[in-house]
């Protein structure tokens, strides 16, 4: 209405709208982001059925007046420059403006003015003087500069952290932290180490730090590292104490990026959000390529070489500690239920705060989370066959109780499978553990399960539906519990291959449990998910596409490709004989020091177990990018004499192997394939293991073969590799429907 009211030529017009709107893009874009020029913006409200609108609804609602102002000042702008008559120049409505200013319209565009000024001060007072605000621009600078400062010292010799005490006061209606916290440290190397480098989060206030016989040598203030020399350096096998304490707040509100962290009802924070790290570490980098260029930094900081033994001293999640043990101390709301690693030492209330002490049992992480909030708990226990028993339970928000059963069931089934198939459960105690939908993903810690309500808990999975459809809460929550073996048991060296080791065993295990709740035959509403995903995400890779062996994080390979590999060679060369190698593999690496496990260690153990005439399975699984096109196609029927049917179609095979780049070069097929004949169409609404008429195993070889089955039923259905076990580039034509003749 305003430049309707300004620009009275309405092509004009449009194109004075026009140069706004690329405006707002060309702003954005030189690094004018700030709310408080660009119309109408807002900070973000993040949503959660736990935590409602949380605080972050006040920082939208200062900056709506503010903008609700300038609007106000806009519309009387209009109403004072609106044509009147037939007269639509301008000039003549500027130079009556001042004798309309004195009309009731000017004392409203004044007060608004007023308004405007004072609420954008306060604005700017809360998003730029109680928090820092930084653009996406200053942002990658930062990181950038960061890299070029401290990089260098990423090999330098560090002690580990072998015993952590932090005492952890949240405030979560004041959006605060404190934290202090005593770390003992000893050098693991075979050198006297002369100095300690220590790091924290970017967002943490580091309020007092102390290294025992050490002093300050270094500081980089705007990048929070610090470098403190030993006054005699320290020895081989010497231990010593590192003390600080700590600050995590929010003041006011911010231009964007709220903490979502630490909220009213479902705080969550891991250790390294309120405590420091020794050592400098690569997971605050700069990941983009482009922008990697732009600051003349590599373009790409890739994980050490499979080959290299020297990466075999420290493991992925954490450089400055193999394992530890720890003693915590969360104080919180009395309304409110703190929860942290650890059997409970003590558990009390005093006025309006609630204390909770814990105390490990067994080794763990130095990674962990601390919780709290207004929690109802469901409880269980499961009867450990060679111990005491095990306490379940699900800490959840009132009312999200519809899949809290399937979470312990599931729990349940998982610690019962995974202690009999590979190792014994180390821990007193596991626990799923709600926590806001800001973000949208389940994590394992030791013995605790942070579970977002957004994949968990506002969904409402009956017993039909999960039968028809995945059951995505038990199967993550069958995948978290497998982290205890897969991660908090065993944890892979920081090189090439190093997430083979958790996640893609953590989904084998997952698929075990749901092969138990659900049957084979029902297997594959999970693997196509797995295939679909893989060859999606495949096509978008912007490095290289590496075997499964050499996963360097990327997630579509150690999750989906890495589900189908570990199954398919469970089928082949049997669930026994992998689970003896997965046995192996923790009696070498559990709970033990550096030299941490490679992908080549389990390979190893996986062909001592398979034998020599599975060595070229095992090599197209793990060590090559292996494709299949199977395709069935021209299936017809016929009965037979006896009332039986004989079904004959084709199969179309064909096995490629591919590079990095994804240039394939053809391969000799001579393997054997899965064929089926079904009722029904296998994954589909309603099939169950009636419809599976014969499964069998037939060997295949490059190029058309004819395949004849006989059958008691007349199938709707025959196909190779039905239920998609294989990396099938498309799984949809591996089935064709039965004609009869």
């Amino acid at each position: 209405m305003f430049v309707q009211a300004l620009v009275p030529h309405k092509f004009l017009g449009w194109a004075v709208m026009l140069l706004y709107l690329v405006s707002q893009v060309a702003l954005a874009n030189a690094g004018l982001e700030h709310n408080l020029y660009n119309y109408a913006s807002t900070p973000p409200v993040p949503l959660s059925d736990m935590n409602g609108m949380g605080r972050f609804w006040i920082g939208r609602l200062w900056f709506q007046v503010y903008w609700l102002a300038f609007a106000m000042m806009m519309l009387v702008g209009a109403h004072l420059l609106w044509r009147r008559g037939a007269d639509t120049s301008l000039k003549p409505r500027l130079a009556r403006l001042p004798a309309r200013l004195k009309s009731p319209a000017g004392v409203v565009l004044a007060v608004s003015g007023v308004a405007w000024i004072a609420v954008g001060a306060f604005i700017f007072y809360n998003t730029n003087i109680l928090n820092e605000y930084r653009t996406a621009k200053d942002q990658d600078r930062q990181l950038a500069e960061y890299e070029r400062a401290l990089l260098a010292y990423q090999d330098v010799p560090q002690p580990r952290i072998t015993t952590v005490q932090l005492s952890v006061d949240l405030y979560p209606k004041e959006v605060r932290a404190r934290t202090a916290g005593v770390y003992t440290i000893e050098n693991r190397t075979s050198a006297a180490l002369p100095a300690v480098h220590l790091r924290w989060a970017d967002s943490l206030q580091m309020q007092k730090l102390e290294v025992e016989g050490a002093r300050l040598s270094k500081a980089y203030p705007q990048f929070q590292y610090r470098i403190y020399q030993f006054d005699q350096p320290m020895q081989p096998g010497e231990s010593r104490q590192v003390r600080f304490t700590t600050l995590l707040e929010e003041r006011g509100f911010k231009n964007s990026g709220s903490l979502t962290r630490i909220v009213e009802n479902g705080t969550f924070l891991e250790n390294s959000a309120v405590s420091p790290q020794l050592g400098m570490g690569r997971e605050a980098l700069l990941r983009d390529r482009a922008k990697r260029r732009k600051y003349g930094l590599p373009a790409e900081l890739r994980p050490d070489r499979l080959e290299d033994a020297s990466a075999n001293a420290h493991h992925y999640l954490r450089q400055d500690s193999d394992w530890v043990t720890a003693e915590l101390r969360v104080t919180t709301d009395a309304d409110q239920t703190p929860i942290a690693p650890g059997y409970t030492v003590s558990d009390t209330v005093d006025g309006n705060r609630r204390t909770l002490v814990t105390r490990t049992d067994a080794p763990i992480m130095h990674f962990f989370s601390i919780q709290s909030a207004r929690y109802a708990v469901k409880k269980d226990s499961w009867a450990r066959p060679d111990g005491p028993p095990v306490a379940l339970a699900v800490y959840f928000h009132p009312e999200h109780e519809s899949n809290v059963q399937r979470m312990l069931d599931a729990m349940k089934l998982s610690l019962a499978m995974f202690s009999e198939k590979f190792a014994p459960f180390q821990f007193q105690q596991s626990r799923i553990l709600e926590f806001p939908a800001y973000d949208s993903f389940a994590q394992s810690f030791a013995n605790t399960v942070p579970y977002s309500e957004s994949i968990g808990f506002i969904q409402d999975y009956d017993d039909e539906r999960a039968a028809e459809t995945i059951d995505l809460v038990s199967y993550v929550t069958a995948h978290e519990i497998a982290h205890q073996w897969w991660a908090h048991q065993l944890i892979g060296a920081e090189k090439q291959g190093m997430t083979l080791l958790s996640e893609s065993l953590a989904q084998y295990s997952a698929l075990l449990v749901m092969e138990k709740m659900y049957g084979r035959e029902q297997i594959r509403k999970f693997l196509k998910g797995e295939l679909d995903g893989y060859l999606r995400n495949r096509g978008a890779e912007i490095l290289e596409e590496l075997p499964l062996n050499r996963v360097e994080n990327q997630q579509y390979i150690h999750y989906q490709k890495g589900s189908l590999a570990m199954y398919w060679l469970k089928e082949v060369i049997g669930e026994d004989a992998v689970n003896r190698a997965l046995q192996k593999l923790l009696a070498q690496f559990a709970f033990k020091p550096a030299p941490y496990a490679s992908s080549t260690d389990f390979i190893a153990l996986l062909r001592a177990e398979a034998g020599p005439r599975h060595d070229e399975l095992i090599t197209d699984l793990f060590e090559k990018i292996t494709l299949y096109d199977m395709k069935a196609s021209n299936a017809k029927a016929r009965r037979l004499t006896d009332g039986k049917y004989q079904v004959t179609f084709t199969v179309a095979a064909r096995k490629v192997y591919a590079d990095g780049e994804g240039v394939e070069t053809e391969a000799p097929l001579a393997e054997s394939f899965d064929v089926g004949a079904f009722l029904a169409e296998p994954g589909k609404k309603g099939y169950t293991s009636k419809a599976a008429l014969l499964m069998g195993r037939q060997p295949m070889r490059s190029g058309n073969q004819t395949i004849t089955l006989t059958v008691e039923e007349l199938p709707k259905f025959v196909g190779v590799d039905p239920y998609n076990k294989r990396i099938d580039r498309n799984s949809d034509d591996n089935l064709t429907k039965v004609e009869l003749q």
